[in-house]
């Protein structure tokens, strides 16, 4: 048995990681979690997003905006609907009624945008071919609505945009944008192909960035920064900017003041009262009515789950996970040290037991050979009397070159060990033996250390002298 690497496989045991030791970070004989110091390595930390910053329960609610925008494309533009490119409405009397919700860890914005109708010197320009000066176009062969007919100057516009977001896997505060979409005149339903985050910055001000594809094929970069006006948080300001990526220049500035509506009643009957003022022909209530909440959307298409999930923290892997569980140093040596101690403990008592046996087996020996010598005329219960004791050291004593000094060397007691039928004995256990014997260990045998040693296994030597007359009585008998 190696000790030495019993205890080093024992102290390695009790530094494995929990996986195979079932051990928990943070208890009394492990280091702390890292989730106790980093939230976003601890799995029990909340996904909601209110709960982890409640500035943006403060923008949950109904909206009314209004916007002053600079474009890039002068207003009133005929759109070219090969490109999708041009405004025939003023941006700058858009009014917008926005509805925001967070549940858990979703968030959802929903906008309806509402243009008046353009003014007749407009409607008055000629249009370009493959252009309309009036929203929303129906293509070609798409079967149009009853009673659906919008004039130019007559009519206004009503769209949507619509986004989505969760909370991240950073814990934070922080949001990641789903996706969104856009339409009614173009609805192609939800598009994840857009990215971005969210921020709550302090204890006012909300920050979106984002990027996506240009209808021209460039890249486009957004910032909007929201502020909260007032003690009550229902009046807040904001700006956003739209950027081409490739040329880092300017497209188009937009300031929106967002007005907080009292109660839901009241939102949805400003929102239709402003779609019959500005003649908006559109049946809204296809659309599954005016006021979407949590999951529903605008849109031909809303986000599915698998979408939402590629994201959402409540259903997608954490890149950030708990380290495994290491005892603490102390707790390691303290184990190390008491299972060094009790293996220490078995092995001394397994040694004990075997050096035990050991010398049992020598004097067994030792005896079946003295009793091998023993005159078959001496009785057992006197066979270790002094006489027969000196005659058989003299024996010993005179089986070598040197024989008759005194002394039993170490060869001639290895002569008169390896002689007879005693039986062979190892030269480990002979070794032992003469050890043994050599009680002042000078390399010989004095007759005082002989005696002693015999002493200590007489009961042996009485029973192999007992077994040798019973077996020549029988001997003699079957003769």
């Amino acid at each position: 048995m190696n000790f030495p690497k019993l205890s080093l496989l024992t102290c390695l045991s009790l530094s494995l990681p929990h996986s195979f030791l079932a051990l928990k970070c943070g208890q009394w004989n492990t280091h702390s979690c890292l989730g106790d110091i980093d939230i976003r390595y601890d799995a029990d930390y909340t996904n909601s997003i209110t709960e982890q910053n409640d500035l943006w329960a403060k923008q949950d609610g109904f909206y009314m905006v209004t916007q002053t925008s600079t474009q890039e494309m002068a207003h009133f533009n005929p759109v070219d609907l090969t490109g999708t490119v041009g405004l025939p409405y003023d941006d700058n009397a858009v009014v917008s009624y926005v509805n925001i919700t967070t549940s858990g860890s979703r968030r959802y914005e929903h906008r309806y945008i509402i243009y008046p109708p353009a003014p007749q010197e407009f409607c008055d320009l000629p249009v370009p071919p493959g252009a309309t000066n009036v929203l929303p176009y129906i293509p070609p062969g798409v079967p149009v609505p009853p009673g659906f007919a919008p004039v130019c100057g007559v009519n206004g516009y009503a769209t949507f945009v619509e986004s989505f977001k969760t909370s991240s896997h950073e814990k934070d505060g922080s949001l990641v944008n789903v996706g969104g979409a856009l339409g009614f005149a173009r609805d192609s339903g939800f598009d994840k192909s857009g990215d971005g985050v969210a921020y709550a910055i302090g204890e006012r001000s909300l920050s979106f960035t984002g990027s996506s594809d240009r209808a021209d094929g460039g890249k486009g970069i957004s910032s909007k920064n929201w502020i909260f006006i007032g003690d009550d948080f229902n009046l807040a300001r904001a700006v956003l900017e739209n950027y081409n990526a490739n040329t880092a220049a300017l497209i188009s500035s937009t300031s929106y003041q967002y007005t907080k509506i009292a109660s839901e009643e009241d939102w949805v009957d400003m929102l239709q009262a402003a779609f019959v003022a500005n003649n908006v022909q559109f049946d809204i209530a296809s659309r599954g009515g005016p006021v979407p909440m949590e999951r529903a959307c605008l849109g031909a298409r809303c986000p599915n789950e698998t979408e939402w999930c590629e994201h959402d923290p409540e259903c997608s892997e954490s890149p950030y996970k708990e380290p495994n569980a290491r005892l603490k140093a102390g707790v390691v040596a303290g184990f190390c040290i008491a299972g060094a101690a009790v293996l220490l403990a078995i092995v001394t008592l397994i040694f004990i037991r075997r050096l035990k046996q050991q010398k049992e087996r020598i004097k067994a020996q030792f005896a079946a050979r003295i009793a091998a010598t023993i005159d078959l005329g001496v009785d057992a219960n006197i066979a270790m009397n002094p006489d027969a004791l000196k005659e058989e050291f003299q024996k010993i004593d005179s089986g070598a070159d040197d024989g008759g000094d005194g002394y039993i060397s170490k060869d001639e007691l290895w002569a008169f060990m390896s002689s007879g039928k005693a039986g062979t004995m190892t030269k480990k256990d002979f070794d032992v033996l003469f050890l043994t014997l050599d009680d002042d260990g000078n390399g010989k045998v004095d007759y005082l250390e002989f005696i002693n040693f015999l002493s200590t296994c007489g009961a042996y030597v009485k029973k192999e002298v007992q077994n040798k007359e019973d077996f020549v009585d029988d001997d003699e008998n079957s003769a």
